[in-house]
């Protein structure tokens, strides 16, 4: 059997995650291997390096004998990244949001099919059993509210609470649920002028369900909440609750652990996985248009602070 080598791209918390995890899955699984650490800080790309005993590298033109790469970069360097390695000939898969915009995204799709390259996107709440197990016993859905809370942290302020949280909401609900959305209403608001640190969205769907995201990254806590209620029921889940009953997860393995297998399995049949580029695509579609009708209510002059929906402006 031949092993997939692989190669993480930025050393930082996210790029530790994925460096675990690839190790783990070269342990358990055989069917990987975790060749190189890439950072353009040496000293940085050393150290995970050094806990993996793998070759250390700062630059990606010095990557050789690989056949795929995680690229967990800063956003803004996301395309740039990927399309140099796809175009050394890997696959790839490439931490959320797959750009700033979803036109970057689009031109990295589009030459990465080109060159008929994987490319999957790291939409890792799609992996999650639980909201999955929530709209199974929930039955046809009526209502849903997700809570994605984060206190003050250095991480990810490259982007904003929209991207950065609220994207991996948008992605689930638009995909699982399915149909026309006929209305978006949103606010947001942040610590400095321009930013957005916090945002709520409600979306109503032609099917009548109403679904209501909010996310904060300078909220007291870390918090995870989800409640659907269908027409079996109401589920209710803390997503960050100890996972007792294992709620599904295929063979023990994290949402992480799961979508790394995914794209295992995608490098080996050369099928698009589930999360390909276009889902990254899409996601990036919906951030988009909940930023626009933020902006809308800016540009207004309406006020009011995120944690209710009474005034919010819609599209």
């Amino acid at each position: 059997m031949t092993r997939l080598r692989v190669a993480v791209v930025g050393a930082g918390p996210m790029g530790r995650l994925h460096a675990r995890t690839v190790s783990r899955s070269s342990a358990r699984d055989g069917d990987c291997v975790l060749a190189a650490i890439v950072d353009r800080h040496p000293a940085r790309a050393d150290q995970l390096a050094r806990e993996h005993h793998v070759a250390s590298l700062d630059d990606l033109r010095k990557l050789r004998d690989v056949d795929a790469a995680i690229v967990a970069v800063p956003t803004a360097a996301h395309v740039e990244t990927a399309l140099a390695l796809a175009e050394s000939g890997l696959d790839l898969l490439v931490e959320k949001p797959l750009a700033r915009h979803a036109s970057e995204a689009m031109r990295l799709v589009l030459r990465a099919e080109a060159l008929g390259r994987i490319l999957q996107v790291g939409h890792v709440e799609w992996y999650n059993p639980r909201w999955r197990d929530a709209l199974a016993r929930a039955g046809a859905p009526r209502r849903i509210r997700v809570q994605r809370m984060n206190p003050v942290s250095e991480r990810g302020l490259d982007i904003d609470v929209v991207q950065d949280l609220m994207l991996h909401d948008l992605d689930w609900v638009t995909r699982s649920l399915g149909g026309e959305v006929d209305s978006l209403e949103a606010m947001g608001r942040g610590r400095a002028a321009g930013a957005l640190d916090e945002a709520e969205a409600r979306l109503r769907f032609r099917s009548g369900c109403v679904v209501d995201l909010s996310a904060s990254r300078v909220h007291p806590s870390r918090e995870r909440w989800l409640e659907i209620e269908g027409s079996a029921g109401t589920a209710s889940i803390d997503l960050l609750a100890p996972d007792e009953a294992g709620e599904g997860a295929g063979d023990g393995l994290d949402p992480l652990g799961l979508q790394w297998r995914a794209f295992v399995e995608a490098v080996a049949t050369r099928k698009p996985p589930v999360n390909d580029g276009r889902a990254g695509v899409a996601a990036l579609g919906w951030v988009e248009r909940v930023r626009a009708v933020i902006d809308e209510r800016a540009v207004s002059g309406e006020t009011g602070e995120a944690g209710g929906h009474d005034s919010l402006v819609r599209r």
